[in-house]
């Protein structure tokens, strides 16, 4: 299976910040609401495969996982 999202990663804090939304209008929207764009980059696609729920969640929890993915 594939997994694509958006990704606006925040320019003064951690990868942990960073927004993230299933489409670019709602990162858009949402880079918007918390913040506003000089905090956070432009908007990136990102997509990564994975064969079922346990490895999804395996990439999420493993190290540098989470948000760094993609």
């Amino acid at each position: 299976m594939k997994m694509t999202y958006w990704i606006a990663a925040n320019l003064r804090g951690d990868k942990s910040d960073a927004i993230i939304a299933r489409t670019k209008h709602d990162c858009e929207q949402k880079v918007i609401a918390y913040g506003s764009s000089s905090e956070y980059g432009q908007p990136v696609k990102k997509s990564f495969l994975y064969g079922d729920a346990f490895d999804l969640f395996e990439m999420a929890t493993a190290k540098d996982g989470g948000r760094g993915m993609g």
